[in-house]
């Protein structure tokens, strides 16, 4: 990641649009998945994962706290705008695809974009040499501990949703120990997430 920067530019603020907007378009095709299978791809972001990881990775490769706050709002905002649009353009050629611009929806989740774009700006700030960068560094691996948690849960008892379970275990362990080597107090840190887990599954509506 070290050679890969996202930066206070204009050009790097349109390359994570193009990014959101391609996204949102292998989404929306993956939406037509069925929903009840063992892989349940059509579900990918339905669940806080795909947004949680996705959007860590994004301040894990800005360079400011500001430009991480924009790249996360463009990134989501132009997943949301591709996600609704692509169906709208697409079923005027494949009846498959049929259906109208969910406009309230579009707007739902452009207002959802905002919260996303306020959290990488604080997240930003696990950079300081400071030791309660520890507690940030813990809260994407907290909520990744969680909801794997709860689709572990679910997946034993409907056989699906595996694809999703095994991207929350694989992002939770991926930065698990990234972040580790980066804390300043390595002990502060685990309890972090350890209590983090827990808040996150008690107060999200799994």
């Amino acid at each position: 990641m070290s050679n890969i920067k996202l930066r206070n530019t204009f050009k790097s603020y349109t390359a994570i649009f193009i990014i959101g907007i391609l996204v949102g378009c292998i989404c929306r095709l993956l939406d037509y998945f069925p929903a009840d299978t063992l892989w349940s791809f059509s579900s990918i972001q339905t669940l806080l994962g795909f947004w949680m990881i996705t959007n860590t990775i994004i301040v894990l490769l800005s360079t400011s706290n500001i430009c991480a706050g924009i790249s996360s709002f463009l990134y989501m905002f132009g997943m949301t705008f591709s996600f609704y649009a692509l169906q709208a353009i697409l079923g005027m050629f494949i009846p498959l695809f049929s259906g109208e611009f969910r406009f309230s929806l579009f707007v739902l989740f452009t207002v959802l974009s905002i919260p996303c774009a306020i959290a990488a700006f604080i997240l930003y700030y696990w950079n300081k040499e400071h030791v309660f960068n520890s507690v940030l560094y813990s809260l994407p691996v907290g909520a990744l501990v969680a909801e794997a948690i709860t689709v572990s849960i679910y997946f034993l008892e409907h056989h699906t949703f595996l694809f999703q379970l095994l991207m929350d275990i694989i992002g939770a362990i991926v930065f698990l120990f990234m972040f580790y080597r980066r804390v300043r107090s390595k002990g502060l840190y685990l309890i972090s997430v350890i209590i983090s887990s827990l808040v996150f599954f008690s107060i999200f509506p799994w």
